[in-house]
């Protein structure tokens, strides 16, 4: 699928973050770093880069650290179509520091992304969002799924009134796909999360929250690796929206 002609993807700089050590995803984090994790015998980020590159971003810049050669050598064999593809190593350092030291390839508007995780996020939608709301960085989310049945108890009688399975809970999770004006990524503080970096924008009424309601998936666990496998073939850009 081509990227929609009313979305500048080709001006966007995708800053993937790729330096995790991903100690939760051993054995296969002892000899690759969690972004090249497979999924059905491919890198979890060959996935990730290729939706990204289908809706038009040509401008790549890989945030890595643990393992870089790694990244560096599967950027080398594994080229996009007239896309450019950078690695920056800076080291075992916070993830603010990563965007930090790839500020210098980031001549516009930047999306970063976790490199553990997958959403097709649809760029347009999400660039239109993040327009409307005037906003200096706009932060992709989605609905926060219960890992357990919930039991609804009335208070005294201790007599249950509710059975729910799973149910989706009143709070959404940060995705990434963060959508930045280049004044944003002034505010990023040496040894910060990105979370501190949010907090930032956020402080100066300029953080903007896209719903995304898609297809998401985040690789932490050899559990949800597994459960990944089954879901990354029906991955796909043109499902879900946001608002």
């Amino acid at each position: 699928m081509t990227a929609k002609a009313d979305c500048a993807c080709a001006e966007l700089t995708a800053v993937v973050l790729c330096g995790g050590k991903g100690e939760r995803l051993r054995p296969f984090t002892e000899s690759l770093p969690k972004p090249l994790v497979p999924l059905n015998g491919r890198p979890l980020l060959a996935y990730l880069l290729e939706h990204l590159h289908r809706q038009g971003v040509r401008r790549f810049v890989l945030c890595t650290g643990y393992k870089a050669a790694e990244i560096e050598r599967f950027a080398r064999e594994h080229p996009l179509p007239g896309a450019e593809l950078r690695c920056i190593d800076a080291g075992d350092v916070s993830m603010a520091d990563r965007v930090i030291a790839a500020r210098g390839c980031v001549p516009g508007r930047a999306l970063l992304c976790y490199g553990d995780t997958i959403a097709n996020v649809d760029l347009s939608e999400l660039e239109r969002s993040h327009e409307r709301a005037r906003a200096m960085a706009t932060v992709s989310v989605y609905p926060l799924q219960s890992p357990f049945g919930v039991v609804d108890v009335a208070e005294g009688s201790g007599r249950v009134v509710g059975l729910s399975e799973k149910p989706l809970l009143p709070y959404w999770i940060n995705i990434g796909y963060i959508f930045c004006e280049l004044a944003a990524l002034d505010l990023l503080v040496p040894g910060a999360d990105l979370v501190g970096f949010l907090r930032e924008v956020m402080a100066r009424e300029a953080l903007h929250a896209y719903r995304h309601r898609g297809k998401h998936l985040t690789v932490n666990t050899e559990k949800e690796r597994s459960e990944a496998e089954h879901e990354v073939e029906f991955f796909s850009v043109v499902e879900g929206k946001g608002s």
